[in-house]
């Protein structure tokens, strides 16, 4: 599917959005905590919506539904710290622990008591963290393609992981490695173009950007994640693509045993990035599990089609 054109008038830069400054959970190595710059987009007014991307994205991942949402709802799409446009932090940990806590600072200089959130694979995890340790703040979650690193992931992010060769690796993160993993990541790979290759790699050229993939990818622990969801009651809508070969729909038994309120799509012709391939499937779902306030025109010409999609 192409992109609309509100989609094409979608910016990706450090010029266009705000900031804001989030004071970073301490390390015990330093007298005074970190301050960082949050870079966020926000339009339209309602229900915040909190949109999580994942290791190693920024923002621009919502491009294709972000126009629409806010016709909707107070959307709100935030760079995580070392990511994007938001600053590199010099001590920041990137445990899921510390992205919720950063989360949860951020919601506060915004003023939002609660939103409704929408996290992709690593992302998603984080919003699953983050509504273990604040439940009252989550209000409707979604979860799209969740999961940690995977044996079906490209060899480069298992070497990010590994102290031993990491750094080494670091230095390899190349535009070309950049277009190799999109392409696994599209069911259809003509929709990786050269724009969105530039618009993937130029945030995360820099050489801090890469350090903190390599340290989000490093403290990745699925198994802290899934112990603290446990107790959990909230119910938490899961989507995958059907053809995500990074994180294969299979997953979806691994979550079943997890989530005691879970509900699973899955969602044909998909790949890992579904938000970007499949932008209107994306926004029926939403449409019809988190109804807005003062629905418009469009929720309805979406949500009749939503029988299109395979329930699991």
């Amino acid at each position: 599917m192409g992109e609309s054109l509100r989609s094409q008038l979608f910016i990706n830069s450090e010029q266009v959005g705000d900031f804001v400054e989030v004071t970073l959970p301490a390390t015990g190595d330093e007298e005074e905590c970190e301050i960082a710059r949050i870079h966020y987009l926000e339009a339209g007014v309602g229900e915040p919506l909190l949109l999580i991307h994942s290791v190693g994205q920024s923002l621009y991942t919502w491009r294709n539904v972000f126009a629409e949402l806010s016709d909707n709802y107070r959307v709100i799409a935030i760079d995580l710290p070392g990511h994007g446009y938001s600053s590199r932090p010099d001590s920041f940990s990137y445990t899921a622990d510390d992205i919720a806590a950063v989360l949860n600072s951020f919601l506060d200089a915004l003023n939002v008591k609660s939103a409704h959130m929408i996290g992709f694979s690593l992302g998603a995890m984080y919003m699953l963290r983050f509504l273990s340790l604040f439940p009252r703040r989550v209000a409707n979650c979604i979860a799209i393609s969740p999961g940690g690193v995977t044996e079906q992931m490209p060899k480069l992010v298992h070497r990010l992981q590994t102290p031993m060769v990491a750094t080494f690796a670091r230095n390899l993160y190349t535009a070309s490695n950049v277009r190799a993993m999109l392409t696994e990541c599209f069911a259809d790979p003509a929709l990786v173009d050269d724009h969105v290759v530039r618009q993937y790699y130029e945030p995360v050229s820099d050489g801090l950007a890469r350090e903190a993939v390599m340290y989000a990818l490093r403290n990745f622990d699925s198994d802290a994640i899934a112990e603290g969801l446990m107790p959990v009651e909230h119910e938490v809508l899961v989507l995958w693509g059907k053809n995500d070969r990074w994180h294969p729909p299979a997953g979806s038994v691994y979550f079943q045993s997890l989530l005691r309120a879970g509900r699973y799509y899955l969602v044909r012709n998909a790949g890992h990035l579904l938000q970007e391939e499949a932008p209107v499937k994306l926004l029926e779902i939403v449409y019809s599990y988190i109804p807005p306030a003062v629905p418009s025109y469009d929720v309805y010409r979406y949500t009749q089609h939503l029988a299109e999609d395979e329930e699991s």
